[in-house]
């Protein structure tokens, strides 16, 4: 009598508006700017706006996270977290790209496994930083190269950010009908956005000045971009999950071998409802 309530309770939630499949994708979209929001939120939290400097010795920087010591171990939390919201997005992504005529299966699969593997670069330094605040008794060199890892974890893993990128502006711009699914200027933003990624390739070698993780190119720039960037994402998402037909659509021709104006047969087997 018990699971037979609870079937017919979760039967009428199941057959709700706010759990149809339009709306689960919305969520995924909203998902990006809550990314955003957590990522530059966990900065703010833990006390590195400004960041500690990269030229300071192991005393003072032990220091600085004995005095931000409860910020830190909150924003480490938040941290993590914040990768969390990242993955609806990319899936979201992925399964709008899906919707461009001719556009191969690997490229919607390149940007969902490239924006998977970019989870842990808010997993990975959330969790070192969180090592970095447990135990503040430790030798001061201990401490602070746990510090360096996480500021060299935290900005230099761009590469999966670029693949992704660039697949995704790939399927923007070979989305050539008069009403594309996504606008043009999204593939500028997410060519040049990880390319502006590039700076903290070279941060383990420099202690000072713009190009260190407390500098205006590592630090202020990328983080500058990279969350104007998830923003943009998210919006471009939504955009996409409106233009969906109802009745939903017809996916077909997943492995193409021509374009689009070699095979005119696609335009008339794929429907154009954006």
């Amino acid at each position: 009598m018990v699971f037979n309530a609870m079937d017919e309770s979760f039967n009428r939630w199941g057959r709700a508006r706010w759990m149809s499949p339009r709306s689960f994708q919305y969520a995924c979209g909203i998902s990006g700017i809550l990314s955003a929001i957590f990522f530059g939120g966990a900065f703010v939290v833990a006390g590195f706006i400004p960041p500690p400097r990269a030229h300071w010795d192991a005393e003072r920087t032990v220091q600085f996270y004995r005095d931000h010591e409860t910020r830190i171990h909150a924003g480490s939390a938040i941290l993590v977290i914040s990768g969390m919201w990242y993955l609806p997005l990319t899936a979201a992504m992925s399964a709008q790209m899906r919707r461009i005529p001719n556009l191969h299966y690997v490229v919607p699969a390149l940007q969902l496994a490239s924006g998977a593997a970019g989870i842990f670069t808010w997993m990975m330094p959330g969790i070192i930083l969180s090592a970095t605040a447990y135990r503040l008794d430790r030798p001061v060199e201990i401490t602070q190269a746990l510090n360096e890892l996480f500021w060299l974890s935290a900005l230099m893993p761009w590469p999966t950010f670029l693949i992704q990128n660039w697949a995704y502006s790939y399927a923007v711009i070979v989305d050539t009908r008069p009403k594309p699914l996504f606008p043009k200027w999204i593939a500028i933003v997410n060519i040049i956005s990880p390319v502006l990624f590039t700076p903290p390739i070279a941060m383990h070698t420099i202690h000072s000045g713009a190009f260190s993780w407390a500098g205006g190119v590592s630090f202020w720039m990328v983080g500058i971009v990279f969350l104007i960037q998830l923003v943009c994402e998210s919006f471009c998402v939504m955009r996409a999950v409106s233009n969906e037909s109802e009745i939903g659509e017809m996916i077909i021709d997943m492995f193409p071998t021509t374009m689009p104006q070699d095979s005119p047969s696609t335009k008339s087997a794929i429907p154009n409802s954006v």
